[in-house]
């Protein structure tokens, strides 16, 4: 399973685009899909980003931190780009404690004339701790407040 992880990983890795600018630096707000989160993003360059997720998760409490690339597409629609992404996550259940990573592939799209990011992604978790081992089902739909341009 280890390597195939790996391997998932590098190939996310060997997709890297040209480097671009985003049309903001920091956004938070709510996401949906299987669990009720909040979500904030930072970015620390023009492609890299940390994305801080908290919520619930059937009826368990979940955190995650994630470090995202964000690309441009060949066609250049202002705004939009897709990322992908590896970082860690935490869930805490009536069963223990649960502590893995994580893998996220994206669209995130920045309206030009309002403070409005949207995001549509999955997140693949793997426990190596406690939690539930693999869980495939992690998808999600993100609104959020631009803070910063």
């Amino acid at each position: 399973m280890k390597k195939q992880l790996i391997l998932f990983l590098a190939l996310f890795i060997g997709f890297i685009a040209t480097s671009q600018a985003q049309d903001y630096s920091r956004a938070v707000g709510i996401r949906g899909g299987l669990g009720a989160n909040v979500t904030y993003k930072q970015f620390v360059s023009s492609q890299g980003a940390f994305e801080l997720l908290g919520g619930f998760y059937f009826g368990d409490v979940y955190a995650s931190l994630s470090f995202e690339v964000h690309n441009d597409f060949a066609n250049d629609i202002r705004g939009l780009t897709w990322y992908w992404g590896v970082g860690g996550s935490v869930l805490l259940s009536s069963g223990g404690i649960g502590v893995g990573g994580l893998g996220a592939i994206g669209l995130d799209y920045a309206f030009g004339d309002i403070p409005l990011n949207v995001s549509l992604d999955w997140m693949p978790h793997l426990y190596l701790i406690g939690g539930r081992g693999f869980e495939p089902g992690g998808g999600g739909f993100s609104l959020r407040y631009i803070l910063d341009r």
